[in-house]
């Protein structure tokens, strides 16, 4: 097994261990967050490899990992997470304290180490389990790095600060957000802002007496630096930080400040700008870290698609898309390697689509399924599931046919796939949730020139012709292109410029509430634990 991931346990935990008896009980009743069970496989395995012993409060205590470690907690919004979830104050008057002895040992040192495991698992893979509240998601968790090993060694080379490094996402969408996160945090005078009204339309170049409160909103924003102006003239730099704005906001970026600008300027403090930053980094963390080589990117609420060829790709393919229309066909977030490219595609009709759509078209016309091109053909069924046969429509490539000229496949558990489309006028729309789910694209030749690039045989002709043949092609990749589903209402672009986009699913109040619920552990259980913390753990049984 690679040294990164962790190995199941081999020792068994001592009931008669004050460490062991709070490692069993998966509840620690110091922390206000007691139960500790989404992370206790990690903990134990920290003191498995003790032998059950204090890490933090030895013999060989260093006074410099406890404070790099209460500064690890501290330090927590800079990844958009909450230092109260892992009780710093608690720890810090742990820490700060008289020196633990006897049996209070064991429960201090297990809170410093329940607390630091929960915010790196925290970090590394998300406050949040997406499948644990029904979230529409399709990525397989990262592998959990070994934490009982790293922290090991760092602690001894007392460099902890670099141990958070190691459980960073790597992710660029994640790192681009948090350096923006923290920008906007230092800008964050909302209270301060005066209200910014200027009664009509203000184009570059006119003066208004209003002007400098808009000077005023957008250094807020991030997008000004300075506030030193005595003018009153919608100058230039004020012009291209306007223009900034409606980039974000998907808006037409010509400076000119109408309604909906000036309801985009006005739309959102600074302070909500940093919640809708806050939830995006919490779903990027979702996501797999990236390998070098292409990668194709759905950003769903965006209806665009990006193509990298690396993740530093300054040049990325872009284009619109449309995605599965809110709220019954939502597109799913997932994460799968594409496989192969089907041209001239036949269409595998799912049944609830021929039994809701076409089944009732053909009540009063018999010759509707020939007209469409859709015929009936018996499919078997494989040993494993049951073996007989049923059949199942399918259309015939051509023009009638949803799927267009090509279509990109990545197997995966939803059921979802990049295609092609004859309905060329639906990209003109701002709004193009319209799908069953699936994702069509404006340009499939240039994503299949982008599929096929390295691919020997395969050249902008040899992609046209195959997408007019009479018979459908199948073509395996030689190398799978990762492809990712993603729901980012703040994203960042390829050119570093934060965009917001509509929450069309909800997902981001969905994603709000089991953030709340997270980090308001009940009252009754707090007001235990403070009692319980107040004992100093007398409660834990002692060595024998």
């Amino acid at each position: 097994m690679p040294p990164s991931q962790v190995s199941p346990p081999t020792i068994p935990i001592p009931a008669d261990n004050p460490i062991g008896a709070i490692l069993l009980s998966k509840q620690h009743p110091l922390l206000l967050r007691a139960d500790f069970s989404r992370v206790s496989e990690l903990v134990n395995q920290v003191y498995q490899n003790s032998h059950f012993q204090p890490i933090w409060f030895s013999a060989a205590r260093s006074e410099k990992n406890l404070r790099d470690l209460i500064d690890i907690l501290n330090n927590a919004p800079n990844d958009a997470l909450n230092p109260g979830n892992y009780d710093v104050d608690r720890i810090r008057n742990l820490v700060g304290g008289l020196s633990p002895a006897g049996n209070e040992i064991a429960g201090h040192d297990v809170a410093l180490t329940v607390s630091l495991v929960r915010f790196l698992h925290e970090l590394r893979q998300g406050q949040v389990e997406p499948r644990e509240v029904g979230y529409p998601v399709h990525i397989a968790p990262k592998p959990t790095l070994d934490v009982a090993t790293l922290l090991r060694e760092h602690l001894d080379k007392q460099t902890l600060p670099e141990l958070v490094q190691t459980f960073e996402p790597k992710a660029k969408q994640y790192q681009q957000l948090k350096q923006i996160l923290n920008r906007l945090r230092q800008l964050d005078r909302q209270s301060d802002l005066a209200e910014f009204k200027p009664g009509h339309a203000l184009r570059p170049g006119d003066r208004h007496p209003q002007v400098a409160n808009l000077r005023q909103r957008l250094v807020a924003l991030g997008v000004v630096d300075s506030l030193q102006s005595g003018d009153d003239t919608y100058s230039s730099d004020l012009v291209e930080a306007v223009k900034k704005i409606q980039q974000q906001q998907v808006l037409k970026a010509d400076g000119v400040i109408g309604p909906a600008t000036l309801a985009a300027l006005n739309a959102q403090s600074v302070g909500e700008k940093i919640a809708q930053i806050e939830l995006a980094m919490e779903r990027a963390r979702w996501i797999p870290d990236p390998a070098d080589g292409p990668m194709i990117v759905v950003n769903i609420p965006a209806f665009e698609l990006w193509a990298f060829n690396s993740t530093d790709d300054a040049n990325p393919l872009n284009m619109k898309v449309i995605v599965g229309k809110s709220p019954d066909n939502q597109t799913p977030l997932l994460w799968e390697e594409m496989k192969y490219l089907e041209f001239m595609p036949y269409w595998n009709i799912p049944k609830s689509i021929f039994e809701k759509e076409i089944l009732p078209k053909t009540a009063n016309n018999e010759g509707y399924l020939a007209s469409q091109d859709i015929e009936l053909v018996r499919h078997q069924n494989s040993e494993e599931r049951g073996g007989g046969s049923y059949l199942r429509a399918r259309q015939r490539p051509g023009k009638k046919n949803p799927l267009g000229r090509v279509k990109f496949v990545f197997p995966n558990t939803a059921d979802v796939y990049l295609h092609d489309t004859p309905g060329r006028a639906a990209f003109n729309r701002q709004r193009r949730d319209l799908s069953h789910g699936c994702v069509r694209v404006a340009e499939p030749e240039q994503l299949a020139e982008f599929v096929l690039g390295d691919q020997q045989g395969w050249d902008k002709e040899s992609i046209k012709s195959a997408m007019s043949a009479p018979k459908t092609r199948h073509v395996t990749l030689k190398r799978s292109v990762p492809v990712l589903f993603y729901y980012g209402t703040a994203f960042v672009d390829h050119q570093n410029q934060l965009r917001f986009y509509p929450d069309i699913y909800g997902q981001d109040e969905q994603l709000k509430k089991a953030l709340q619920k997270l980090q308001n552990p009940s009252a009754p259980n707090a007001a235990a634990n403070n009692q319980l913390a107040a004992n100093k753990t007398s409660d834990l049984p002692t060595n024998p």
